[in-house]
């Protein structure tokens, strides 16, 4: 796991698909099948999940003006310019399923729910996380 912190960006491939959506021509296509995937998995690997919490935070800083502190305010920047950038995007129909695929994520079908149980310490504060993500979203 390429982690630095229990963000929800405190990650190589979390930033790795922030990267890629700046290069995304339809990011409600790009949430959408990232939510779709979770649901659908019987098991969601590492870098899909990766890519339902990036969608899902994306989501959320359109919808509610959330701002999430990443690392190097590069990065900060980075995130906070396609969420402005897309503030018109109307995304409120996958909202359920954000939700849907975020508890899939929380699940026992995850591996980064595995990966993140293996830390006793820092696994509530990760799940905490994930956890206010879906309640946004509500």
């Amino acid at each position: 796991m390429g982690a630095w912190g229990y963000g929800l960006f405190d990650d190589d491939t979390a930033m790795d698909a922030v990267d890629a959506m700046q290069y995304e021509e339809n990011p409600y296509q790009f949430f959408a099948d990232a939510f779709e995937d979770a649901i659908i998995a019987e098991h969601l690997d590492y870098d899909s999940c990766h890519a339902v919490i990036v969608s899902a935070a994306y989501m959320d800083a359109m919808l509610n003006g959330t701002e999430y502190p990443i690392e190097g305010s590069e990065d900060a920047d980075y995130f906070n310019s396609f969420a402005k950038k897309y503030i018109a995007l109307n995304v409120i129909d996958l909202k359920p399923f954000a939700r849907q695929a975020l508890q899939v994520v929380l699940s026992d079908k995850s591996e980064l729910k595995e990966l993140w149980a293996e830390n006793e310490e820092l696994y509530p504060l990760w799940k905490a996380n994930v956890e206010g993500l879906i309640e946004r979203l509500k």
